[in-house]
């Protein structure tokens, strides 16, 4: 790979060399590390596995190239039910040969580790996680905003061949409806 710089300042200056060598960024060990927002030994109420994949199979009545969520897709992968106020666990794991930008709606995450390697930098907060293939990623978070939330990958076209789900509050409805009879389809 080709280091990338960019100068910004007067015309007359010289451009340094760009960097060639160095640490590479990881959030994971970035800052300093403060006192966990769960507590140092967190009880989950919920937890939740999915791993990413693909597969050749019909969806929409097409023959293609399915992206799948525990090797269901959209709109048949089960929605992850939470409660207000549940501290939610979840493990994504990428068996794909593609990267999987995960974005859930309406609340951040907390990386607490990658490959099995635990954060040690100040505390990552994100809406969307790349997970890259034959990665495996444990975020938590608080289930603070009820409502029924899109949570999907942010590679659109993979999201339109199966890969969405939804994140769910137990008792909280909805009177929309998917599917292609419908006319509501998420691409």
């Amino acid at each position: 790979m080709e280091p990338a710089a960019l100068l910004l300042g007067p015309e007359d200056v010289e451009a340094p060399d760009p960097l060639t060598e160095g640490p590479l960024f990881d959030p994971l060990d970035y800052g300093s590390p403060g006192e966990p927002p769960f507590g140092p030994d967190p009880s989950f109420d919920r937890r939740f596995h999915q791993v990413f994949g693909n597969s050749l199979g019909f969806h929409d009545g097409e023959f293609m190239v399915l992206w799948t969520v525990n090797n269901r897709v959209h709109p048949d992968i089960p929605s992850l039910l939470v409660r207000e106020g549940d501290l939610v666990h979840v493990t994504f794991v990428n068996r794909s040969l593609d990267d999987h930008p995960m974005h859930l709606h309406g609340h951040r995450m907390l990386v607490l580790s990658r490959d099995g390697r635990r954060a040690t930098g100040g505390p990552w907060w994100t809406d969307t996680l790349n997970v890259a293939p034959g990665e495996r990623y444990e975020v938590a978070f608080r289930a603070d905003n009820p409502g029924l939330w899109m949570d999907h990958c942010h590679n659109l076209d993979h999201a339109r061949d199966g890969m969405v789900m939804h994140l769910v509050y137990d008792g909280v409805h909805s009177p929309y409806e998917t599917g292609r009879a419908t006319g509501n389809l998420p691409e």
